[in-house]
């Protein structure tokens, strides 16, 4: 029988964070290790205990020169070839889900943070991990297309999988 891991939807500064090894400063306005907070999800990806999903937007917008020489950034398309991670297209559905979203007046949402909700809603991804406060003000106000809430959390901030799903993924 196939093993269904649970899917996270990523945000692009989620990704932006672990390439640019994000962490907090005096000057830099957050206080979250965000780059370790990143890096513990990915690491809970390669170990097959959950797939990380984005908008194929992201590829436009993780645009950011590398810092040093080992960052993912040198080879972007590759690093979003690993076998856990899945780009869902923007597509006319996903463009209008995301037009949609604006014109609600949800979140007074960017273009860009309406396509990645929409990504998560028609997708059916029940967490959405991003760093901005005005996403993460959206949490369980967003219906997903399956009829649930959509979870608007930091990385590593979702909750525990149930016991049920959890004996079910041991077996």
């Amino acid at each position: 029988m196939a093993k269904f891991l649970p899917r996270i939807h990523w945000d692009a500064c989620c990704w932006i964070a672990y390439i640019q090894r994000e962490m907090p400063s005096p000057d830099c306005g957050f206080t979250e290790k965000r780059f370790e907070l990143c890096s513990q999800v990915l690491k809970r990806a390669a170990d097959e205990q959950v797939e990380i999903v984005t908008s194929s937007f992201t590829l436009a917008e993780v645009c950011k020169m590398p810092t040093s020489t080992t960052s993912p950034s040198i080879n972007l398309p590759a690093f979003f070839d690993q076998p856990y991670v899945f780009l869902v297209n923007v597509d006319k559905v996903v463009g209008q889900k995301a037009q949609s979203l604006q014109l609600s007046g949800v979140g007074n949402l960017k273009p860009q943070d309406a396509t990645h909700i929409a990504t998560a809603q028609i997708a059916n991804i029940p967490i959405f991990h991003t760093f901005d406060r005005k996403l993460l003000a959206l949490d369980k106000l967003i219906k997903l297309n399956d009829g649930n809430m959509l979870r608007v959390v930091m990385p590593t901030r979702e909750a525990p999988p149930l016991p049920l799903l959890a004996a079910q993924d041991n077996e």
